[in-house]
């Protein structure tokens, strides 16, 4: 039974020695936060994709919600006009009740964008 106490206690002052940054890695969290080639950045996706199709050629989990290519892809949809529907939190449904805070809709309108297509055809569904 001591041993156990020993080891115990041998292991949380060792745990106590480790040092921790303080300061989170900015350069690390805006590439965590940007589009990669692959897909959508991953906090797009654990924050619409419960319910949107945030990559092309995807079905929307929830078929009452356009697709994210389907929304990039609508006839005069420009980047303002994208940043000011998701600025304006009264234009959502209310199953859309999500805070985003201006650098999250910056990140998600530029992401939604990189979705434009000219040979684009909708999918029905």
């Amino acid at each position: 039974m001591r041993q156990i106490a020993a080891i115990l206690a041998a292991s949380l002052m060792l745990t106590a020695c480790q040092t921790y940054d303080a300061q989170p890695n900015p350069v690390a969290d805006a590439a965590a936060a940007t589009a990669s080639e692959s897909g959508p950045p991953t906090y797009v996706t654990a924050i619409c994709g419960e319910c949107h199709a945030v990559t092309d050629n995807a079905v929307s989990p929830n078929p009452q919600a356009p697709g994210f290519a389907d929304i990039a892809n609508s006839p005069g949809l420009t980047r303002d006009t994208l940043v000011t529907f998701l600025s304006d939190a009264h234009n959502y449904p209310m199953q859309m009740d999500v805070d985003l805070v201006e650098e999250d809709i910056e990140v998600i309108a530029d992401y939604m964008l990189t979705l434009q297509s000219e040979d684009y055809i909708k999918r029905p569904g």
